[in-house]
């Protein structure tokens, strides 16, 4: 199915948030379809490691000291598979925004996408290193923002938000020009940060907005339904000392832990959208004015406009 709708042009901040709402109405259901069945086996696969790790935990509850390091150690795994399972789920929605901006239509199915993605898997490792040591190395002075407007009452809480977002932004749009071959992956974060800078606040504000109506979304979605079943469970199973160390209580946490961790992956995935679209504001500001001269260049001819 085409699509009508124009990815590469210079928005301001009400208009991306409008594009991403337009766009979204129109890729839903093949977004979600698409990405959900590349997700059930990684999804699987961290249900066994979710219960693997409770039941470690629950096990060794009253463990010394030094038999507790092994948690440690499990956690410190479990955290670097979800890191790479997160990366590959952001990479698949990657996959599937650039497929969809290239071709304009939804005529191509999760093959294609996981295609796409195994192509390139070497561009997302080689990123994803860089993308860490960038992050050790801002850690410190994002901690002092942080700290600095915490103090201060109501507008701290949103610039703080704000302050994150243009974070996500950078880092993603970084990741785009290396991957679309702009820049190279070292150079990408200083590049994109020159560009993204003469429009900082509407990209920044955008991509807050659209992450905050994402999360009240998750939290209605998953606070209710827990709220019930919580009750439920308290009046008809019975909540004890022991009853996370039973069978049924890990399968519980496990359950709940996974279905938590899928809704986070799902509104990442789902910030894909906004952020490509911010992508795309910002290289048709970059590129857009004077592409015609580049192409005047390349072709050697005069009568290229």
């Amino acid at each position: 199915m085409d699509i009508a709708f124009e990815f590469r042009r210079e928005r301001k901040l009400g208009e991306i948030v409008q594009d991403f709402i337009n766009l979204l109405r129109i890729v839903l259901k093949h977004f979600f379809y698409t990405i959900f069945r590349l997700a059930v086996i990684p999804l699987c696969g961290m249900l066994v490691l979710v219960y693997y790790i409770t039941t470690k935990i629950n096990l060794t509850s009253t463990a010394r000291f030094s038999e507790s390091l092994d948690i440690f150690g499990i956690a410190s795994i479990a955290i670097g598979l979800l890191l790479l399972v997160g990366m590959v789920f952001f990479g698949l929605a990657i996959e599937y925004f650039i497929l969809l901006k290239n071709n304009r239509n939804t005529d191509f199915n999760s093959a294609d996408v996981w295609q796409a993605f195994v192509q390139h898997i070497a561009l997302y490792l080689k990123f994803l290193a860089v993308s860490i040591v960038a992050t050790l190395i801002l850690a410190i002075p994002f901690m002092i923002c942080v700290l600095i407007l915490a103090f201060i009452p109501l507008v701290g809480s949103f610039a703080i938000g704000i302050l994150s977002a243009f974070i996500g932004v950078w880092f993603f749009c970084s990741f785009l020009f290396y991957r679309e071959g702009y820049f190279d992956a070292t150079s990408s974060l200083q590049e994109t940060f020159s560009i993204l800078r003469k429009k900082i606040v509407d990209y920044s504000v955008s991509s807050y907005i659209v992450s905050f109506v994402f999360q009240i979304l998750l939290m209605m979605l998953s606070l209710m339904p827990t709220i019930i079943f919580g009750l439920i469970a308290y009046n008809t199973i019975g909540f004890d000392d022991t009853f996370f160390n039973t069978l049924l209580g890990r399968m519980l946490v496990s359950l709940g832990a996974t279905v938590v961790v899928f809704l986070s992956i799902v509104y990442y995935m789902s910030s894909v959208l906004v952020y490509g679209i911010i992508y795309e504001t910002a290289k048709e500001i970059k590129y857009g004015q004077d592409i015609y001269e580049k192409i005047e260049r390349l072709g050697g001819r005069d009568d290229v406009r």
